[in-house]
């Protein structure tokens, strides 16, 4: 039942999802970080269907609306909780003060310009990336199973990185996590999105996989000189990024295999 419970809180947590309601012990919380990563599963879904449903549509769906549409789907599962993290990080880094500074910053409630300013751009990346994935229904699902691989990686993030504050709702699940089999489990999601990946296209795969073990190494060293370590901010603002590398990577794939470099 423990399991159970964990995922429950997973989903009440981290997704729009309508799920039962469960205490918020210790118990019930050591594999929810574990069953983060099938949050992004229902996105994954949802994006295929609309894929399909604007594939056979033809020409009633412009690429551009499919796009936009697209876009939604994962703001409309999640609650927009990790583009909440994004402008709050951005809004701290942009701010170029001190860390206990910057900590108060991603408490409060009124945005900055720049954040504002990163989050058109990265919505506009997105948008880019996205269009161009559209050609190719396999970089298409590269970029769709990188909701799943996002999590994950936010997820070993957590089970690895130090926090930041030894309070807060992160500190909680952190704390709450039983690591040794949280880390299998979420290395073997990995290996399972990877293997996902590479059998849809090696090329966007192994792209993704770069750009993401890059930004990792980043993360990891950038939260622990501007905040002292992690919060759930700064998650947010990891797993947007990192879906946003993902939909890069296919992107590079889709062009590619259209023989541009050719």
């Amino acid at each position: 039942m423990e399991i159970i419970r964990s995922l429950i809180i997973t989903f009440a947590m981290y997704s729009r999802i309508p799920v039962p309601r469960v205490e918020w012990n210790a118990d019930n919380m050591k594999y929810s970080i574990a069953f983060f990563p099938l949050v992004g599963v229902p996105i994954a879904l949802l994006l295929f269907l609309w894929h399909f449903i604007c594939g056979y549509a033809d020409k009633a769906v412009t690429d551009m609306a499919e796009a936009l549409v697209g876009l939604c789907i994962p703001v409309a599962i999640s609650g927009g909780i990790h583009l909440d993290g994004f402008i709050d990080t951005s809004d701290a880094l942009s701010s170029h003060q001190d860390k206990d500074r910057k900590l108060e910053i991603l408490k409060d409630a009124h945005t900055g310009a720049f954040a504002i300013i990163s989050f058109f751009s990265y919505c506009a990346l997105f948008l880019a990336a996205y269009l161009i994935v559209l050609k190719s229904r396999t970089e298409f699902g590269i970029l769709a199973l990188g909701f799943i691989l996002s999590r994950i990686l936010s997820g070993m993030g957590v089970v690895f990185f130090k926090c930041a504050k030894k309070d807060g709702l992160l500190h909680t699940f952190a704390d709450s996590t039983e690591l040794s089999r949280t880390r299998f489990i979420l290395a073997m999601e990995f290996l399972l999105c990877e293997a996902a990946m590479i059998h849809l296209n090696p090329i966007g795969a192994f792209s993704a996989l770069f750009l993401n073990a890059v930004f990792i190494l980043y993360y990891y060293k950038m939260t622990a000189k501007e905040f002292g370590g992690i919060t759930g901010d700064t998650c947010g603002w990891f797993s947007s990024n990192s879906e946003l590398l993902t939909a890069i990577g296919a992107a590079i794939a889709t062009i590619i295999s259209k023989g541009i470099f050719k």
